[in-house]
């Protein structure tokens, strides 16, 4: 999964913030993402099938230092259009 296609699933289920933010590459499965109040980044669990937010220190704004927020497991509706948007189409 590349990072492009983490944001893009974050955006269909609605998951990302609904003020305005920028983002970034974060790892294959995880995007940061800053808004004007708070620096986030979102991790998807492919594992454990869960979109995980972390928050990054307020102490100071280089900190890399995220602590975990909140967890959201995935519906069954959100794991089959992952599946869905990750499989290559076949080729008939």
């Amino acid at each position: 999964m590349t990072p492009n296609e983490t944001y893009d699933a974050l955006e269909r289920w609605d998951l990302l913030p609904t003020t305005e933010f920028t983002w970034r590459p974060f790892t294959d499965t995880a995007v940061y993402v800053k808004t004007v109040q708070q620096r986030l980044v979102y991790r998807l669990d492919l594992e454990n099938m869960a979109v995980i937010i972390f928050k990054a220190d307020p102490s100071t704004e280089l900190s890399e230092h995220f602590l975990p927020l909140k967890t959201i497991p995935l519906t069954a509706e959100q794991i089959n259009d992952l599946k869905h948007h990750n499989n290559p189409p076949v080729m008939q």
